[in-house]
């Protein structure tokens, strides 16, 4: 995940179309989520863990990643994304599947995304993704790997998001609490 205080800098110090042209790709980003439970910091095995949909290591914060290829990752049109390291879009938690699905870009640039037959769900659009499954993914789409849920947004969502849904009291939450929205 990168760092949403570098993007807040950017958004702020660049207009829309400055924004854009920085940050011409898609990103995933996660919302603070109300009612979720807060747990410790996650221990990591070799094993994929089964978890409660409201569970939400991440409920009171904000977090982004680029939904991009790593340098060195083969198949430029398939994008991992899972806990293992080696991922191009690595979500640290033990309830994502090291492999858990892939966003797949054809030559047009048209993205989908297809389950991995994880241990645990890939959800579009709140709907679960069957083994195997791929659907056609668009600006503003919902994502879910386990119980994270994502958008997905480009450039121009991702400026609308932080100029317009991000307060500087949400990047970081209140002592005790959650994060304000």
């Amino acid at each position: 995940m990168l760092p949403l205080t570098d993007f807040l800098a950017q958004a702020k110090s660049l207009s829309r179309g400055e924004f854009v042209s920085v940050h011409s790709g898609y990103f995933l980003v996660k919302r603070p989520r109300k009612g979720a439970s807060l747990a410790p910091e996650p221990t990591f095995g070799f094993a994929t863990v089964t978890a409660k949909v409201e569970f939400d290591p991440f409920a009171s914060s904000w977090q982004i990643a680029a939904v991009e290829k790593r340098p060195g990752n083969p198949f430029p049109e398939r994008l991992t994304v899972g806990r293992a390291t080696n991922c191009d879009i690595v979500l640290r938690v033990p309830f994502v599947s090291k492999v858990h699905a892939h966003i797949l870009k054809d030559p047009v640039g048209e993205l989908r995304l297809r389950d991995n037959r994880p241990s645990n769900a890939t959800f579009h659009n709140h709907r679960k993704l069957g083994p195997g499954a791929t659907r056609p993914l668009a600006v503003g789409d919902m994502v879910g790997f386990g119980s994270l849920e994502f958008e997905l947004v480009d450039g121009s969502r991702l400026y609308e998001i932080l100029t317009h849904e991000i307060s500087e009291h949400s990047v970081c939450p209140k002592p005790g609490g959650d994060a304000e929205r």
